[in-house]
């Protein structure tokens, strides 16, 4: 029996636990692979799955991919980073592409790489949909490398970053709410070393989140995630909530392989539910291989599922524009404070028309309604107003490949054509759309 096969049939079988860890490191199938365990795992089933992605920002089901991530940056063909994880020294310097993609969960935007390893918990409704339970288990794991790791108030898993406390103070080292190492402001912040996200359908709940083992980037992540188009947008779609981050294996801690960190999950995992994992156990890292006993599964998969159908599906459905830009939530964007933006917006670019006014009203990707106007003389921005809407509304955002060309193109102004090039150019800033700043 082919291993797609025999792994259709373990997930759906009555075995109560199982343990995937994917060999792929593409988002796109890893997502995929999650979402097939989750919809068709044995209802009285608990998974739990591992895996680990090349360069890719990966934004929640409820958010604005303008609102959450640079698209400036990440539209450039090729961004320099740190292909490998830490863990014998400084990585070699590589290219890679980052992928941006719409996860089927809810929470905030994160950016991962080879250093960030990923965990997914699957389990039945019953037994009620807490995520600090899961974070507990990951927590448990993580002190086995860094004992300053803790759960904060958002679920979130941070390490406590000050001194060691007096004998007094330390809390029971079984608290996964407090460490015995001091934290505070400033330079005593915890750091984010885990966030996490979950969803709940019918008789199943999912519960997963990052862990930042020893990612090489922690200094681009920021850059990626800060949109410019930020303060110009008014969204209720749900907004990432900003923190320091930290590699788990930071401050002079040991530093665990990518595999070891995820055999301590494992053994974790396996310590919550109470699971005999006699005669199973992983294969090599190269290998791809089932196992199983009467109360568990344990093995790895890879790239091949995506000979099932439902898989393959989920694939390729999540890779479109249409499933990352065209969300049904409504958002406007304005150069300048308006009815929904009444808070301080910062300076405009130097190169803005100064009298110009952009708004625009953008749902399920469309543009729906748009106001801008050049002009400071009422009659005049009139007339411009309706010109711009004309070739502005009803036009898909992904459809258009660059805001200056196309109003370049259809808006005629008589003596203000600069400007309306300096619009499109602003729109396309705002849009993700590939832009030249040398020649404005």
């Amino acid at each position: 029996m082919s291993i797609v096969a025999r792994f259709s049939r373990l997930v759906t079988g009555p075995i109560k636990h199982h343990v995937y860890v994917s060999r792929s490191h593409d988002v796109a199938v890893n997502l995929s692979i999650e979402d097939y365990l989750f919809r068709k795992s044995h209802r009285a089933s608990i998974v739990l799955f591992l895996y680990v992605n090349k360069p890719c920002i990966v934004i929640g089901t409820n958010q604005n991919p303008w609102f959450e991530v640079n698209h400036h940056l990440i539209r450039r063909k090729k961004a320099t980073l740190d292909p490998t994880p830490r863990h014998d020294g400084p990585p070699a310097r590589g290219e890679e592409s980052i992928a941006v993609i719409r996860r089927r969960s809810g929470g905030g935007t994160v950016f991962h790489d080879l250093g960030n390893v990923n965990f997914s918990v699957i389990f039945p409704l019953p037994e009620k949909v807490i995520n600090y339970k899961h974070a507990e288990m990951v927590v448990r794991a993580i002190r086995k490398t860094n004992p300053r790791a803790r759960i904060n108030h958002r679920h979130d898993i941070v390490l406590d970053p000050g001194p060691l406390l007096a004998e007094s103070d330390r809390p029971d080292p079984d608290d996964t709410r407090r460490t015995a190492y001091a934290f505070g402001h400033g330079e005593l912040e915890p750091r984010k070393i885990s966030g996490s996200a979950g969803k709940a359908s019918g008789q199943r709940g999912l519960h997963h989140g990052t862990c930042l083992l020893s990612s090489p980037n922690l200094s681009s992540i920021s850059a990626y995630l800060r949109s410019p188009a930020t303060p110009f947008l008014f969204t209720k779609a749900t907004p990432s909530t900003r923190s320091p981050v930290a590699n788990i294996t930071s401050q002079g801690t040991p530093r665990p392989t990518t595999s070891m960190f995820q055999r301590q999950i494992i053994d974790s995992f396996a310590q919550m539910y109470n699971i005999d994992m006699t005669n199973v156990s992983l294969p090599e890292e190269s290998d791809t291989a089932l196992k199983n006993n009467r109360n568990c599964v344990l093995g790895t998969v890879n790239d091949s599922l995506l000979g099932i159908p439902e898989i393959r599906s989920g694939y390729d459905e999540i890779q479109t524009p249409e499933w990352l830009y065209e969300q049904k939530r409504e958002f406007t964007l304005s150069s300048h404070i308006c009815k929904e933006h009444d808070r301080m917006l910062p300076s405009l670019p130097d190169w803005f028309p100064p009298s110009a006014r952009i708004y625009l009203k953008i749902k399920w990707g469309v543009i729906i309604s748009s106001t801008i106007s050049l002009s400071s003389d009422p009659n005049n921005a009139a007339l411009e107003r309706e010109q711009f809407d004309t070739v502005l509304k009803n036009n898909r955002i992904i459809k258009i490949n660059s805001f200056r060309e196309l109003l370049g193109e259809r808006v005629s102004l008589s003596g203000q054509q600069q400007d309306v090039d300096r619009v499109g150019a602003w729109l396309d800033l705002m849009l993700g759309k590939q832009i030249d700043l040398d020649t404005l």
